[in-house]
């Protein structure tokens, strides 16, 4: 009993993980039992309220030789990015919540000038109202959104700007089923202070549901709905509205651990039809032996468009993706694509992880280009006969030395295959300094 007791206060005294949203934690726990640290979590302007700030610092250096395989331009020195956040979380009471968090990204030394991804001087990056009844909790507002394995909608963490919606979004639990449902619209962003806007052209709607799943693992199910009124693919331009259908499994069993899923689209795009379809897996499995060694399998593949002169768009679209879908050096989107990429980790002490990883990379069909991570064409329908796209070799060293503090290396080198055409191979150089608290 003794021993029960004092796992559950350990439990109770343990402050709260930092989340990938850092909207997701939670310190009321923590703050109710007269906690030693932390003061900035435990504010209390009223005496039913909870105020906690929190915010991040991370510092990026990274330095590619020929980017994109040489096709666009050779930054000297390499590039430096910044990003400053701070947020402030209220809870006024046990049913209102405001929250509202400030974002300044800022990036120096690239040759083209600061890219999108790269820079956003200022800006509110979130500022959302919710209320919490009983069976339900409601939040309206700016917001940064995650779903599952963030395959289709994340808040692409890789990136120096991370991405946001204007979005009403309902959670509430039926059964055993957890469900999210969300209406939103993306945020379009530019280099400046406060000049964002909202992007009126694209919009997402749909819910997501989660439960217990087969093989002591978890399943889920989810619809998305999502327009484009600028879509652009090997096909051409035109108005897109598509559906998407989709489940995932994923969980663990002793040193086993996977995540699978199955997507499928149907919509219209310029007046014809669009049937599209994914599968993505990831399967690893951890060794009892030094080091902890994982050794992990992910096999991917995303259907593309035959014929771009028939009115039938089969190319795939993530909608919302990873920037770093595949890896760091974020060259390749999952669209009109197979690829294998196995991969090693390492537990070199307790804080320190080495991940080798290979990645093999191909296109489905050669009547659809090949695609970036945003979904920009790289390379048009019919631009090679050859369907391989290349190779892809990468080490990174992951360091947390300290709670909220991360540090990683990472080393990543592409060797173009036929389907690229004229390419030079790439190496890819990143360092990281990120605070978070």
């Amino acid at each position: 009993m003794l021993l029960v007791s004092l796992l559950l206060a350990a439990q109770i005294l343990s402050p709260p993980a930092l989340t990938k949203l850092r909207q997701d934690e939670d310190w009321s726990v923590w703050c109710a039992d007269k906690p030693q640290g932390y003061p900035h979590k435990c504010l209390r302007p009223t005496a039913d309220s909870l105020l906690s700030l929190g915010g991040e610092v991370r510092y990026r250096y990274e330095f590619t030789d020929d980017p994109v395989w040489g096709g666009d331009p050779q930054d000297d020195h390499g590039v430096f990015m910044q990003r400053y956040v701070g947020f402030a979380d209220w809870h006024l009471g046990s049913r209102w919540r405001l929250f509202g968090q400030v974002t300044s990204a800022i990036a120096d030394g690239r040759a083209a000038g600061p890219s999108i991804p790269d820079q956003n001087r200022l800006s509110v990056q979130q500022s959302f109202v919710q209320y919490a009844a009983k069976d339900y909790r409601l939040t309206l507002g700016r917001q940064e959104l995650n779903l599952g394995s963030g395959r289709l909608l994340d808040v692409r963490e890789g990136p120096n700007v991370r991405r946001r919606f204007d979005a009403g979004v309902v959670n509430w639990q039926l059964g055993d089923w957890q469900w999210q449902g969300l209406v939103a619209r993306p945020w379009r962003f530019k280099t400046g202070n406060f000049d964002d806007r909202v992007d009126h052209s694209q919009g997402l709607w749909g819910f997501y549901g989660t439960t217990r799943g087969p093989l002591s693992g978890n399943l889920d199910l989810y619809y998305l709905g999502y327009r484009n009124e600028h879509a652009r693919y090997a096909q051409g331009q035109g108005v897109e509205l598509r559906h998407t259908l989709g489940t995932r499994v994923f969980g663990d069993a002793g040193p086993w651990s996977w995540n699978w899923e199955f997507i499928y689209q149907f919509g219209r795009f310029d007046g014809g039809d669009i049937r599209a379809w994914s599968l993505a897996s990831d399967t690893r499995y951890r060794f009892s032996a030094p080091l902890a060694p994982e050794l992990g399998l992910s096999a991917n593949v995303a259907s593309g468009d035959k014929n771009p002169n028939d009115n039938k768009l089969g190319s795939f679209n993530a909608l919302f993706p990873r920037g770093n879908y595949f890896s760091e050096m974020a060259l390749l989107g999952p669209r009109n694509f197979y690829n294998l990429h196995p991969y090693l980790g390492l537990n070199l002490t307790p804080t320190l992880v080495l991940t080798t990883e290979l990645d093999f990379f191909w296109r489905l069909e050669k009547g659809d280009g090949i695609y970036g991570p945003a979904g920009q064409l790289l390379r048009p329908a019919y631009s090679s006969g050859s369907r391989y796209v290349g190779t892809e070799f990468a080490a990174n060293f992951t360091w947390t030395p300290l709670r909220g503090h991360l540090l990683t290396a990472i080393y990543g080198h592409s060797f173009p295959g036929p389907a690229l055409g004229d390419a030079e191979d790439e190496d890819f150089l990143e360092l990281t300094w990120q605070y978070r608290f």
